[in-house]
C-alpha cells in the first residue's frame, strides 16, 4: 500500500469553485515526506500545493477544499487543487512515470470526488497559468508539446477512472503497479536524466545535475562538455530555479562520486 500523510500546512480560505486540477512537477529530488518537514518551516507565499506525491507517498498538506499557492496566478490559486509530482530532477524515467502515474491517480481520485469531468478544461498544466517550463519533465517524456502531454494525463486519468473511484481501488486492479511502470522498468535501465540548467534570467548561473547530485558550475567549459556528453540544456524560471536549489540536501560524499562520475562521462568523449 501507498504512504498516504494527510496534514494542513496553511489554510488562508476556501477555493470558490473547484474547477479542476493543476499538474505541476517539482524541479527537485525530494521525497513528499521532505517536502511535508521543508513546507512547515518555509514563507508559504513563496508556493505550495495541495499534494506531493511519488509512487511511495502521498502528502496532502492543504485540504482540497483549501486555496493553495501553487500557479502563481490568483484566478487559478482561488479554483484549481496541485498536483506536485516529485523528483522530477532525480528519479529515472520509469521511476519518474510511477511517480507521476500515482499522482495522476490521485488527481482522479479528486476529480470523481467533486463531480467533474476528465477533460482538458479540468486536467490543467503550470505553464497554462504563467510563463513557467514547469511541468518540464513531463513536457519532455510525453511528446513536448501543451497538447500531447494534457492528451496524455486525460488519458491516462480516464482509465484510472475506470478501474476504480480511490486511488487504493486503482491499485488493486492493477496490482500495485502503475499500468506500463512495470513493462518500462524492465525495458530499460535505471538511468538518470542529466541537466545542465540555468535560470531565465541567468542571474544565478548555471548548476549540473548528474545522477540526481546538483552541483554549481563554475566554468563556461563544463557546461558543453557535459552537453556533449549527453546532458539536457534545460531553462526554469528564476522561482523555480531557486526552489530546485532549495530543495537540495548535499552530500559530500555524494558529491564527490558525481563529480567523478561527470569526470567519466566528459573523458570518454574525448
Amino acid at each position: 500500500m501507498v504512504k498516504k500523510i494527510n496534514t494542513v500546512l496553511m489554510d488562508v480560505g476556501p477555493l470558490i469553485s473547484i474547477d479542476g486540477v493543476v499538474i505541476h512537477n517539482d524541479a527537485g529530488s525530494g521525497s513528499p515526506e521532505w517536502y511535508v518537514n521543508w513546507l512547515a518551516g518555509r514563507n508559504k507565499d513563496l508556493g505550495i500545493a495541495h499534494y506531493y506525491i511519488t509512487k511511495d507517498c502521498i502528502a496532502r498538506v492543504i485540504d482540497t477544499n483549501l486555496i493553495g499557492y501553487h500557479t502563481g496566478h490568483w484566478p487559478s490559486n482561488q479554483r484549481y487543487i496541485g498536483y506536485e509530482v516529485c523528483q522530477s530532477m532525480s528519479a529515472s524515467d520509469a521511476d519518474f512515470i510511477a511517480n507521476e502515474d500515482m499522482t495522476l491517480m490521485q488527481a482522479t481520485e479528486d476529480l470523481l470526488f467533486y463531480g467533474l469531468p476528465i477533460n482538458a478544461n479540468t486536467v490543467r498544466l503550470h505553464h497554462e497559468f504563467v510563463p513557467t517550463s514547469c511541468p518540464h519533465r513531463s513536457m519532455a517524456l510525453h511528446g513536448g508539446t501543451t497538447e500531447s502531454v494534457k492528451a496524455y494525463f486525460i488519458e491516462r486519468i480516464s482509465y484510472f477512472a475506470s478501474i476504480g473511484k480511490t486511488v487504493d481501488e486503482m491499485l488493486a486492479k492493477q496490482g500495485q503497479h502503475p499500468v506500463e511502470v512495470a513493462k518500462l522498468q524492465q525495458e530499460e535501465e535505471e538511468e538518470y536524466m542529466n541537466f545542465v540548467v540555468r535560470s531565465n534570467s541567468g542571474k544565478q548561473g548555471y548548476v549540473g545535475i548528474v545522477n540526481g547530485i546538483v552541483f554549481g558550475i563554475g566554468d563556461i567549459r563544463t557546461v558543453q562538455q557535459l552537453q556533449d556528453a549527453g546532458a539536457k540544456h534545460l531553462h526554469l524560471d528564476d522561482g523555480d530555479f531557486t526552489r530546485l536549489l532549495e530543495s537540495q540536501g548535499f552530500d559530500d560524499k555524494k558529491l564527490v562520486a558525481s563529480i567523478e562520475e561527470i569526470a567519466k562521462h566528459i573523458s570518454t568523449q574525448k
